[in-house]
């Protein structure tokens, strides 16, 4: 169980790294990416799902190991990165209204 958290934990932090890194380059190629999109909506599904509280609790109580790279487990971290991509969203879909005039 504990492995298994581990080999998540370890996949997740990839993910997470490899949207904010595309985010931060490129925010408006980001969102029209499938490749993108289908990552966000992994994370999505992590966070919201339930597997990401089990492997917070699992470093709560100090069962995983003390060199394993843990940001995704931030109660904050994901969670701020997924509102920012709302408000970009919602400018995008503004913006877009806009231009039309």
């Amino acid at each position: 169980m504990i492995d298994e958290a581990i080999s998540r934990i370890e996949y997740m932090e990839k993910l997470f790294d490899s949207v904010k890194s595309y985010v931060n380059t490129d925010p408006l190629a980001a969102l029209s990416d499938n490749d993108f999109r289908k990552k966000l909506g992994i994370l999505a599904r992590y966070y919201e799902g339930g597997c990401w509280l089990k492997d917070y609790e699992f470093d709560e109580k100090g069962r995983l190991p003390e060199n394993l790279k843990r940001g995704i487990l931030s109660q904050d971290e994901f969670y701020d990165f997924l509102v920012e991509m709302e408000k970009l969203l919602k400018f995008l879909r503004i913006d877009s209204y806009l231009s039309l005039w």
